[in-house]
């Protein structure tokens, strides 16, 4: 999915929730006949958090999709009843979306359902300490974009730095691992945190298989680094206080460009310090 799209419409996802509670804004609400994207997320408190996309394009990026869902035991049912057009329309193309909290889960295997009308389709959702794994076979109805989850260890931040000049690259680094940071292995692939201050969007990072670090989309990252040549992300351990961390990147903001995010919500961008 284009991933400025994807912020326009996980925003506009706060505006929908409050537009469907109110009837008079419903035009109406229409089927969904396109496969629906799914994305997983953690939250701060270590839930789990599920964000779904539709691929067909709508003129308006604020419609919801009207979802519920049921947990119970190890049965996990959640039913898409349609694209609900709203009178308010902000006119810019996006698809239909809708987020879901599942909360906390024990380790074990789930069966996880999806009804759309009279179609049905059934897989599995397999907990354990360090990561969330599907197992879904490929159909029409929907699709996984960050399959497996990895969970992300405590004491974790993901930082991403744009430049122009590799001598302040360097000089950064060098002051931040003075900060009781340390370099650790990730497993490969996704890690995808939900941005607490802009509910329905997530930050977070994926391991390649060459080990480079790529940042995952967020409403920070435009997908341009304002003027700046040359990007390079890292992922750290840190210790408990982040207040040395915060001052080190207020320290050479003038320099570069800092997106900084914890595993505790926390979000440190160098362009709105003072």
């Amino acid at each position: 999915m284009n991933t400025n799209v994807f912020k326009i419409s996980a925003i506009m996802l706060i505006l929908s929730v409050a537009t469907v509670g109110c009837d008079k804004t419903v035009k109406q609400r229409s089927k969904i006949d396109t496969q629906i994207e799914i994305t997983m997320m953690e939250s701060s408190s270590k839930a789990l958090q599920i964000y779904f996309s539709t691929t067909k394009i709508y003129p308006c990026c604020n419609y919801p999709i009207d979802v519920s869902w049921k947990k119970s035991s190890n049965i996990i049912d959640i039913t898409f009843k349609g694209v609900i057009e709203t009178d308010i329309c902000l006119t810019a193309l996006g698809p239909a979306t809708a987020m879901i909290d599942l909360g906390e889960f024990k380790n074990g295997t789930y069966q996880l359902n999806f009804h759309n009308e009279h179609v049905k389709q059934s897989g599995e959702l397999i907990v354990s300490s360090d990561s969330y794994k599907i197992n879904f076979k490929e159909n029409s109805l929907v699709h996984f974009t960050n399959i497996p989850l990895n969970k992300i260890p405590q004491n974790t931040i993901w930082i991403a730095i744009n430049y122009n000049e590799e001598k302040y690259l360097s000089s950064f680094l060098e002051s931040f691992k003075n900060l009781e940071v340390t370099e650790k292995s990730y497993s490969l692939g996704y890690y995808s945190f939900e941005n607490t201050r802009y509910p329905g969007l997530y930050s977070g990072f994926k391991v390649e298989e060459n080990g480079t670090i790529t940042f995952l989309p967020d409403i920070t990252n435009p997908g341009v680094s304002m003027g700046r040549l040359f990007t390079q992300s890292f992922v750290f351990q840190y210790s408990e206080s982040t207040a040395n961390i915060e001052q080190i990147i207020k320290q050479y903001k003038e320099q570069i460009e800092i997106r900084a995010y914890t595993d505790r919500g926390e979000q440190f961008l160098s362009w709105m310090m003072n």
